[in-house]
């Protein structure tokens, strides 16, 4: 005789919120009402289980687990916000810039959901930034949600500079290139410019130099005239629970 298993409940939200975004592709019209309702709530769910369960298996009985869960993703959001709030506030960020709150309710394909879209007044082009780290920016919006593309994102471009990592000069510049998976890699340096291990990788935006990440790795080959440096950066998307959107036209 083999025994039932018992499915957990996220399993539900995930089967609903597929079966949910194929009825809303073939009814348009009703596509912001359903986002707002039922989409993004559920997303938010499954998120947040997702990142509550990584840190708190082995913690909790089944019985409990759910409920405990929920007590605790409710808790962090309303604690990660006002950190974030205090964090951005400290930041030396330009005073004309207006900055929007947003949840993420989801991490996938160096992308980011964002629980935010059209009735809110957001727009593609947008950029998302942590304190000085710089996000990426919207590339797909919606009446209730949006998407914001990271730079890691495969063959998403920008241009940075590249700095000592005491922040003391500009040791090059170079077109930075999303490779997927987390990983991206500055092209076009020039061979004569002292790029090395741990500099820091930046990108203006409006005037302010926001960072992007640090150099992991130099690749060069004798008698080319350019170089190649990996990049990685440094912070983590589990850690993405409250971001920032920059408003107007930067």
């Amino acid at each position: 005789m083999f025994r039932s298993r018992k499915i957990p409940q996220p399993f539900f939200y995930i089967l609903t919120v597929s079966v949910l975004l194929l009825l809303v592709s073939v009814f348009r019209p009703a596509r912001g009402l359903a986002e707002k309702l039922v989409v993004v709530p559920l997303r938010e769910k499954v998120y947040d289980w997702r990142r509550t369960v990584r840190k708190d298996v082995g913690e909790c009985s089944p019985k409990n687990e759910r409920q405990l869960a929920e007590l605790k993703a409710k808790i962090a959001t309303l604690t990660e916000e006002n950190l974030a709030q205090k964090r951005l506030l400290g930041a030396p960020l330009p005073g004309r810039w207006q900055f929007l709150p947003v949840k993420v309710i989801g991490v996938a394909d160096e992308s980011l959901t964002l629980s935010i879209g059209k009735n809110d007044e957001v727009k593609e082009g947008m950029i998302g930034v942590a304190e000085e780290t710089y996000l990426g920016k919207l590339v797909k919006v919606s009446e209730k949600v949006s998407k914001l593309r990271l730079p890691s994102f495969f063959d998403e471009k920008l241009m940075v500079e590249i700095v000592s990592g005491e922040k003391e000069n500009i040791v090059g510049k170079g077109l930075l290139l999303g490779r997927g998976q987390g990983r991206m890699e500055i092209e076009q340096i020039l061979s004569t410019e002292g790029v090395k291990k741990g500099d820091l990788v930046m990108t203006n935006i409006d005037g302010k130099d926001l960072l992007v990440g640090q150099v992991e790795e130099v690749g060069e080959t004798k008698g080319e005239v350019f170089k190649t440096a990996q990049v990685k950066r440094l912070y983590l998307l589990e850690e993405l629970e409250t971001i920032f959107l920059v408003r107007g036209k930067i």
